[in-house]
């Protein structure tokens, strides 16, 4: 197993301008259904508008929610609804939402929408074991719009919005969404997860809001480590080892990271995400989109220390693919470089990918401590 590097880092603010953006599908707030909703789009009011993306489980490993968030981040006021527990049943997963994700869209400047399932169907998906499984699950959408509108008349920050919904309504809100689930259980009859030992995790939350931050930083903090012992069948990581990161900013908030890998070079920590393509030249748009999200904060960080000892550092979206011939970094190339690394690969990049990487330089030139590599995968 190879060596994982743990290091602490502190953050106070975050400034990002996305160039990759798709454009977002405009619904006003009374048509608005999160459920036939798109993944992402703009609401519209009669007196203002907001971006929205939706998570369709609170785990960011399961439902990869960043790609979306991307899309909504040149918006001026933005939402994210996330659902606060997803319960697969008794024979799937149940997945919550960690206090991390909260520290993540605080920093961000990003309102979140806490969603519950109100609706569910038994899952027949043939091959499987699918006695306590459940399908097709539905948010009461009455809820989500309330909070909804509640926001588009909200006059203060995001982390203001958030601290509140988190450390008034949270527990009730749960309490909401477990009796949802027994409701569903009993509708379907479909087993799922018991409810003794959320009741006691609520218990918990209730006599201390603090506790929260403990039990699930904890569990994210081992998250984060699981997650960066995995090496993904899609990632080409051979540049350098895992790390994960404790990020603090001046609200005393700390959460827990990890990066695909980071590297030393030339005195300078490389922090990378990879994505690669092992059938196409070149990766899907959206997983370019959830890697350059991933980055935001970490290119944002004011410092970064490795026992204790401030490092330098910059961070790297490392971009591979089937067949691709040269390397080039950005925005380290030069206009007549990436027109060479364009023409050696004309055979390999399609209009629209080449489109994408014009848009990398840009997004690469404006936006501090970001690199992007494209280069060949060396047909792994």
């Amino acid at each position: 197993m190879s060596e994982t590097l743990h290091l602490t880092g502190f953050i106070k603010g975050v400034t990002y301008k996305p160039y990759l953006g798709e454009k977002l599908q405009e619904i006003t707030i009374d048509n608005f259904d999160v459920n036939k909703a798109s993944a992402y789009g703009l609401i519209k009011s009669p007196i203002t508008e907001i971006a929205y993306s939706k998570w369709v489980s609170p785990k960011r490993t399961r439902s990869y929610p960043f790609a979306r968030m991307y899309n909504t981040y040149n918006s001026s006021k933005i939402i994210t609804i996330i659902p606060l527990i997803k319960d697969e049943g008794k024979d799937g997963d149940r997945d919550l939402i960690q206090y991390s994700t909260i520290s993540w869209m605080n920093l961000l400047n990003i309102y979140i929408v806490l969603a519950y399932y109100e609706k569910a169907e038994k899952s027949n998906k043939k091959g499987q074991d699918t006695k306590n499984k459940l399908t097709n699950q539905k948010f009461n959408n009455e809820f989500v719009n309330y909070q909804i509108e509640e926001i588009l008349a909200y006059r203060q920050s995001a982390l203001h919005w958030n601290k509140n919904l988190f450390e008034q309504r949270f527990v009730s809100i749960f309490e909401k969404a477990l009796d949802s689930y027994d409701s569903i259980s009993h509708k379907t009859g479909v087993l799922v997860h018991s409810r003794e030992g959320m009741d006691k995790y609520l218990q918990k939350i209730t006599n201390e809001f603090a506790e929260f931050k403990n039990i699930s930083l904890k569990n994210s903090h081992n998250a984060s480590k699981r997650e960066s012992m995995t090496s993904h069948q899609l990632e080409y990581l051979a540049d350098g080892l895992k790390a994960t990161f404790s990020i603090e900013n001046y609200l005393g908030g700390v959460y827990y990271l990890t990066a695909d890998e980071i590297f030393f070079d030339n005195d300078t920590y490389v922090i990378q995400e990879s994505k690669n393509s092992s059938k196409d030249s070149f990766p899907k748009l959206s997983d370019i989109q959830d890697g350059l999200f991933k980055l935001i904060l970490f290119s944002n960080l004011d410092s970064l220390k490795l026992d204790g000892k401030p490092v330098n550092f910059v961070t790297t979206l490392k971009l591979t693919g089937k067949n691709i011939v040269g390397n080039i970094i950005l925005p380290d190339a030069t206009t007549q470089e990436l027109e060479i690394f364009l023409a050696a690969n004309r055979n390999n990049f399609k209009p629209k990918q080449k489109g994408i990487i014009r848009k990398l330089v840009t997004e690469s030139e404006n936006n501090a401590k970001i690199k992007i590599q494209i280069s060949s995968n060396f047909a792994i």
